[in-house]
C-alpha cells in the first residue's frame, strides 16, 4: 500500500484490523487544537509549523509550502484526533516529525516525516514494500526511538500477542529490519518439534544472527528430552561437544537458536542452574536414529514396494511411490497425528532426512492394512512433486529435500506419531534416481 498518501491511516488500521488487532476505540480524542499551531525547529534559524486549516492537518514547509498530513476525512474514520511528536528518527542529528493517529485499542498508527538539511523540507517516509511485507505490522505503530542502537522500535498488537520490529534508516534513507519477534514455527526437518515466540535479530542482508526465545508472562518454555541419552555442547558447534549428558525425559529451558540444528537450553545441576547447546540434529534425526536391531515401537509394519526391476513402462514404475501400514498386533492401534518421513541415502552414504506429509488420524485393527500412498512422482515447473490427498484438501508436496545433489539414492520411509514410542522404520530401501526420468505426461508447467 502506498505510505505518501492521506489515506495511510485508513489502510494500515484496515491491514491491521484483518491481521486481528481490536476492532474498536477506547481512546479519548486528544485536544490537539489547543496545541496547534505546532512550530518545529529541525535546524538552527529554520522553522516550519504544524497547523489546523479547516478539517485537515496541514505541515507549512520551511518555505512555506504545504504538505497535508491529514485529512478531515481520516480524522472521522477513526473517531479521534492525532498528535504530534517531533524527534530524531533517522539520527542525523535534525529532529523529525512523527504523526500518530490510535487505531483499535491499543495501537498507535504513525506517519514518519524525516528532515532533509539539504532541501531544508519535510517528506513522508515510505518503507519499502519489500521491508513492510517482511514486517509483522507494516510501516510503524507506537513506535519509540532506540538511541543506543540508532533504530526504531515499533509494536503492535495482533490476535493474543504483541509483535515487535526493529527498524534503522541508514543516511541514504533506506531501511533494514534489525530485529523482529516471529511467532511459534514448527521445523520442518524436525518431528514434532516448533520453535517458540522469538526475538530475531539480523545484519543489513537479512541473515538471522540470534534467535532468543521470548517467554510470555514470565512464563518458561520447556522442552523433554527425547532420546535415551543427548550429548551437551558449550558451543553450537561439532567441536565444542562434552562429556556431559542429559537422558530420556530430562526437562530443560529452551533459551535460543542458532540455526535449526542448535539450541541452548539450561537445566538445573547439582548445585546451580547450568547452560549448554544441544544439536537437534542429536535429539530429532530419524537417520541417525536408526537401528536395524531395534524392534518396532508398536506391532506394525511399514511397508514400501520397490518397481526397479519392472521392464514395463519403467519410466512410470520405477517413479511410483506406494507405501502401505499394517497392524500385527492383537489390539487395535490409532495413529492421530502421524507423518510420513524419507531418509535419501546416497552412494557416500551419507543419508538426509525429509518430511513427505502428514497423515489423517484412523485406527487399524488387529491384522487390518491401510495403503498410504500408490502415487507417482511429476515434476511441476522446477519441483518433483508427489500427489498427496487429505482432510485438509488435495495437493501436491515435494518428493525430494531441497538442495539434493544429482545421484542415485535408496529411499527408506518412517512413520512418526507422538503414541508410538519411537519412529517405525520400513524395512525396505527403495532405489530412486534424483532428478528421475519421467514419461513426458508427468511432466506439467507449474501452476
Amino acid at each position: 500500500m502506498s505510505r505518501s498518501s492521506p489515506s495511510l491511516f485508513r489502510q494500515a488500521v484496515r491491514l491491521l484490523l484483518a491481521a486481528g488487532a481490536f476492532s474498536f476505540l477506547c481512546f479519548a480524542a486528544f485536544a490537539e487544537e489547543d496545541k496547534l499551531p505546532l512550530v518545529l525547529t529541525p535546524e538552527p534559524g529554520i522553522s516550519a509549523r504544524v497547523e489546523k486549516r479547516g478539517g485537515d492537518y496541514v505541515l507549512v514547509q520551511p518555505d512555506g509550502r504545504r504538505l497535508t498530513l491529514m485529512t478531515q476525512e481520516d480524522i472521522d474514520a477513526q473517531g479521534t484526533s492525532p498528535f504530534f511528536d517531533e524527534e530524531d528518527y533517522d539520527y542525523d542529528g535534525h529532529p523529525d516529525l512523527a504523526v500518530g493517529l490510535p487505531a483499535g485499542m491499543v495501537d498507535i498508527g504513525y506517519g514518519l516525516y524525516l528532515y532533509d538539511s539539504g532541501s531544508k523540507s519535510y517528506a513522508m517516509f515510505d518503507v519499502p514494500d519489500a521491508v513492510a511485507d517482511r514486517q509483522n505490522c507494516g510501516g510503524f505503530w507506537s513506535i519509540e526511538r532506540l538511541p543506543e542502537r540508532k533504530a526504531i522500535y515499533s509494536t503492535c498488537r495482533g490476535g493474543a500477542r504483541w509483535h515487535h520490529d526493529v527498524l534503522r534508516i541508514e543516511p541514504d534513507r533506506s531501511v533494514w529490519i534489525v530485529e523482529q519477534s516471529r511467532v511459534p514455527e514448527d521445523a520442518v526437518d524436525w518431528p514434532y518439534f516448533s520453535k517458540p515466540m522469538r526475538s530475531v535479530s539480523y545484519d543489513r542482508r537479512g541473515n538471522i544472527l540470534s534467535e532468543d526465545v521470548i517467554s510470555p508472562e514470565e512464563r518458561e518454555e520447556v522442552w523433554d528430552v527425547p532420546v535415551e541419552r543427548l550429548a551437551l555442547y558449550s558451543a553450537p558447534q561439532e567441536t565444542a561437544r562434552t562429556r556431559a549428558y542429559l537422558i530420556r525425559g530430562d526437562v530443560a529451558i529452551i533459551l535460543a537458536f542458532r540455526g535449526d540444528d542448535w539450541m541452548k537450553i539450561a537445566y538445573n545441576g547439582r548445585k546451580d542452574r547450568i547452560e549448554r547447546w544441544v544439536s537437534l540434529k542429536d535429539a530429532y534425526d530419524l537417520a541417525a536414529r536408526y537401528d536395524p536391531q531395534q524392534p518396532p515401537p508398536a506391532p506394525l509394519a511399514l511397508s514400501a514396494a520397490d518397481y526397479s526391476g519392472n521392464t514395463e513402462d519403467p519410466d512410470y514404475y520405477r517413479n511410483l511411490f506406494t507405501l502401505s501400514l499394517d497392524n500385527r498386533g492383537q489390539g487395535d492401534i490409532r495413529i492421530g497425528h502421524g507423518e510420513i518421513h524419507l531418509i535419501f541415502t546416497g552412494p557416500d552414504g551419507k543419508s538426509v532426512p525429509h518430511k513427505l506429509y502428514d497423515i489423517g488420524d484412523f485406527t487399524l485393527t488387529p491384522g487390518q492394512s491401510r495403503l498410504l500412498d500408490d502415487n507417482v512422482i511429476e515434476k511441476h515447473g522446477e519441483t518433483h512433486v508427489i500427489f498427496h490427498g487429505s482432510s485438509a484438501g488435495d495437493g501436491y508436496v515435494p518428493f525430494f529435500p531441497p538442495g539434493l545433489a544429482p545421484g542415485r539414492y535408496t529411499v527408506r520411509p518412517v512413520l512418526t506419531d507422538p503414541d508410538l514410542s519411537g519412529p517405525l522404520y520400513a524395512k525396505e530401501e527403495i532405489p530412486i534416481d534424483y532428478p528421475p526420468r519421467l514419461r513426458a505426461d508427468l511432466v506439467k508447467a507449474a501452476p
